[in-house]
């Protein structure tokens, strides 16, 4: 009888130890594609605070898949929808770096001017953003002439080139106000030959041969606005430009009469 235990006893244990032993079957992990797709839904209902992990997600399950690629893109996306330019730029910038050969890269470049563009400040503060956006639209246009996207740049290229010779102009006109002549002029020149498309070229050559006047050569002034009536003889500002031909002193700023309290 005890015999009998025992033999039960030990066949119990066999049977819990083997349960033990026999390893857990792993859950199964879905596809790369079932993934991305998850992570794309998010995505286009605007949800892309919950997009960004999802495509974190693919990328690090599945870093071997073509939809890890483009999930590092569409998490540019993301922050460019969110409002976070800079960890926008930082993904486009790799996207190329990392992907050269890739049809998208064309995208990324876009986007990445794009992100500049956004942060574009008003003209009388530093234009670092607007410089960016021209430098990658503009390589953009050179690398990729016939993108989809390169329509769209050139439009913002101009509107970027608009800035910087609005900046220009501006820092000229804060030169001239000063009487700080050669500063004013060569504000007014590289505007003329840098954004020639983006300016009004009769008014600024009126403002250089203005601030030429000023400045001491009377001679060079006037020709300047000889010059400017020749080319732009229907502009508005040719009489102007008589009045200073004729009378060059009307070029100087007019002093400030002191008024006596009574």
């Amino acid at each position: 009888m005890k015999k009998y235990y025992l033999l039960a006893a030990l066949l119990c244990l066999i049977t819990v130890l083997g349960c033990a032993s026999t390893p857990a079957k792993p859950q199964q992990m879905g596809s790369d594609e079932e993934s991305f797709t998850k992570a794309m839904s998010l995505f286009r209902t605007g949800g892309y605070i919950e997009a960004i992990p999802a495509f974190e997600e693919v990328r690090e399950k599945f870093p071997m898949s073509p939809y890890a690629v483009i999930a590092e893109l569409r998490l540019g996306d993301c922050h460019y929808y969110k409002d976070e330019y800079i960890e926008a730029s930082h993904f486009f910038d790799n996207f190329r770096r990392l992907h050269p050969s890739n049809p998208q890269v064309a995208y990324s470049i876009y986007m990445r001017g794009m992100c500049a563009y956004e942060q574009i400040l008003s003209i009388d503060r530093d234009q670092t953003f607007a410089e960016e956006a021209v430098e990658q639209f503009q390589q953009l246009y050179e690398i990729f002439p016939q993108s989809q996207y390169t329509g769209k740049a050139l439009v913002r290229l101009a509107e970027a080139k608009r800035q910087l010779a609005g900046r220009e102009v501006f820092v000229g006109n804060f030169y001239l106000k000063k009487q700080d002549y050669a500063g004013a002029i060569e504000r007014y020149n590289r505007a003329l030959k840098r954004y020639p498309s983006q300016i009004k070229s009769d008014e600024l050559l009126l403002l250089i041969g203005k601030a030429t006047i000023c400045s001491g050569d009377e001679r060079r002034g006037k020709k300047i606005l000889e010059f400017m009536m020749k080319q732009y003889p229907d502009s508005t500002m040719v009489a102007d430009a008589k009045t200073l031909i004729e009378n060059p002193s009307q070029a100087f700023p007019k002093k400030k009469r002191f008024q006596f309290a009574n």
